[in-house]
């Protein structure tokens, strides 16, 4: 009977407090939003991450509140931004298509290696390991690590080539992007076509060296671009795609012809 006592008022307690906050729960509870799931059905349900929130759950439920604009999802089709702007009474702003592009060109062939890598197979941990796998201290180990990330399917590895990307399918997610531990891979506007393949700060007698196809920093591309949209910086020439209008002329003088046309 002693112990029958405390063990039922403990039972009481236990009542009363989880029908309080049961109650509290009730009347502290926020009222569902119904933009929300409408919201929700327009975005692409990649879940990648590359708005910045956790998934397309999260950034829904942003927008709703006021703390993301519609534009910030890369990956939904124009018209699906636009019906989420009306339904949130905001403008929607203008969006640009961007695409990845790899800035390397080079030839990934045994006798390019510093020695036989036998690591771990990704970039991340052969650059930790010895800083790559090939002579140029600049360019891709071809290990895939952009590819793993891809949740569209838009990178193709390559066999003695950097990976390939698919203009069709890659919708400006920028996860590659963040995956490459050497920077190689930048986020362009689709309609400019012009890409300097190399990212390499050495000398041009080292980039001779160990690429065939390196920027050497010679500057006849700045010389020769009429829009002035080409500079040199450490060795290395950069394309400021707000001035290029892809003349082509900076790949008609490019000795090495690291500067190309992509189709």
């Amino acid at each position: 009977m002693a112990i029958a006592v405390p063990a039922i008022i403990l039972g009481l307690l236990g009542l009363i407090l989880g029908i309080g906050l049961s109650i509290a729960g009730r009347m502290l509870a926020l009222k569902s939003d119904p933009r929300f799931d409408i919201i929700l059905g327009f975005l692409p349900g990649a879940n990648c991450g590359a708005c910045g929130f956790a998934g397309c759950s999260e950034f829904a439920r942003a927008t709703v509140e006021g703390k993301a604009a519609p534009g910030i999802c890369l990956i939904a089709e124009e018209e699906a931004i636009n019906e989420i702007a009306k339904i949130l009474g905001v403008d929607a702003g203008s969006r640009q298509k961007l695409v990845a592009r790899i800035h390397c060109c080079g030839e990934l062939s045994e006798n390019r290696q510093k020695g036989d890598y036998e690591g771990v197979k990704t970039c991340l941990g052969a650059m930790l390991v010895s800083g790559g796998i090939y002579r140029c201290s600049y360019g891709c180990m071809n290990l895939g690590d952009c590819i793993n990330v891809c949740s569209f399917d838009a990178i193709k590895l390559r066999e003695g080539l950097p990976p390939e990307i698919d203009d069709k399918k890659c919708t400006g997610c920028g996860l590659c992007v963040k995956a490459c531990p050497k920077n190689l891979i930048e986020l362009v506007p689709i309609d400019k076509k012009t890409l300097i393949a190399c990212l390499s700060n050495d000398k041009g007698k080292i980039t001779r060296q160990v690429c065939g196809v390196g920027c050497i920093g010679c500057g006849i591309c700045v010389k020769k671009c009429p829009n002035k949209a080409i500079t040199l910086t450490n060795n290395l020439a950069r394309i400021d795609y707000n001035q290029c209008n892809d003349c082509g002329e900076c790949v008609k003088v490019c000795p090495t012809k690291c500067i190309c046309r992509l189709q």
